[in-house]
């Protein structure tokens, strides 16, 4: 039996300029992928436009192709979860509004042909290029990859000059200005809700995005732009409420996880006049919180306090009374009245 599976998903799509929840989903068998033609056309004026003469390479097309993209478009900014079924084709037009786009393998491996170059990204690597110059690809099957696009005419406002964008940039996600873009990106992300409903907003977390790819295909980042404490401030509560469990959660650790020195990641915090730890703190808190409102009598409060890491249970009693005001104990009491008078 033959199955077929094409959709495209948005959610609140008031307008271009608002971010957008994505997801492209195409699902071939063996007697469709000889008609892919007609399933690729989609793709023709979306965020994939980018892609041409597309192929499905034998023996894999026997088994039939999917493609399941989710992730987010934020204005012209794609960014989203892939995992392709060996695929061939062009990436790039030779077309001014051809975009620039990074792949960052997690699963299989991609291979780009240029004019003068082939690149192949492996897991844990990232491939940075501008599709203006025409790229041959082939991704081998069951590929797991993170895709970022973003309009050329963007990043090249903020490049020294157009030669920047000349060459591919490949490396590990390990490089510092690597681990800061997708800080940041995974962070405007997170925050698209909130975003939605500010065009200044937006408009920066574009233009900082723009400017992060360009410092990154100039061999030169910006270091006025890693030290503006917003976009560093961002960043770097991504790290930290991705890691709240872990027990080494450090200024150290969490500076090196966003690409900054220490002493700027300090400088970001003083702003709001928070430090690092006082926010670390807040955030467990916060989840200790939610725990002991699910749990209610059945909490155990030596065992919140352990599992989020504060030094034992009188510690955590104290900052818990001095964000909320009372004692877990007490609280819990107080949560249990007002229950038994709803009901």
């Amino acid at each position: 039996m033959s199955h077929l599976n094409i959709e495209e998903a948005a959610g609140e799509p008031s307008g271009r300029d608002r971010p957008t929840d994505f997801r492209n989903v195409i699902n071939l068998s063996a007697q469709q992928v000889y008609q892919k033609d007609r399933y690729f056309r989609e793709w023709e004026h979306g965020p994939f436009s980018h892609l041409a003469r597309l192929t499905i390479p034998y023996p894999s097309a026997y088994h039939g192709f999917k493609f399941v993209a989710n992730g987010h478009l934020f204005e012209s900014l794609l960014s989203v979860k892939v995992y392709c079924d060996s695929l061939a084709g062009i990436s790039g037009s030779d077309q001014d509004q051809d975009p620039v786009v990074a792949d960052l393998v997690t699963a299989g491996k991609i291979t780009f042909r240029g004019r003068r170059e082939t690149f192949t990204v492996t897991p844990g690597r990232i491939c940075i290029r501008d599709t203006k110059a025409s790229w041959e690809f082939l991704c081998t099957p069951s590929t797991r990859v993170r895709v970022v696009r973003i309009p050329r005419h963007l990043v090249l406002s903020h490049a020294a000059s157009p030669k920047a964008l000349s060459q591919a940039y490949l490396s590990d996600v390990t490089v510092p200005e690597v681990r800061f873009l997708l800080n940041f990106l995974e962070a405007i992300e997170k925050s698209s809700g909130d975003l939605g409903g500010s065009t200044t907003a937006r408009s920066i977390a574009l233009d900082t995005s723009a400017a992060l790819f360009a410092g990154i295909l100039s061999g030169r980042p910006d270091p006025q732009l890693r030290d503006h404490s917003n976009v560093v401030l961002l960043a770097a509560k991504n790290v930290v409420v991705r890691n709240l469990d872990r027990h080494d959660l450090s200024p150290a650790m969490v500076a090196k996880m966003v690409g900054v020195s220490l002493r700027t990641l300090h400088r970001s915090f003083s702003e709001p006049d928070e430090s690092l730890m006082s926010f670390v703190r807040r955030q467990r808190l916060q989840r200790a919180h939610g725990e002991l409102v699910n749990l209610g009598r059945q909490a155990s409060v030596s065992e919140i306090a352990a599992r989020w890491h504060f030094a034992d249970a009188s510690h955590f009693i104290r900052n818990f009374k001095s964000l909320y005001g009372t004692t877990p104990a007490a609280y819990l009491r107080n949560l249990d009245g007002k229950n038994e008078a709803g009901h």
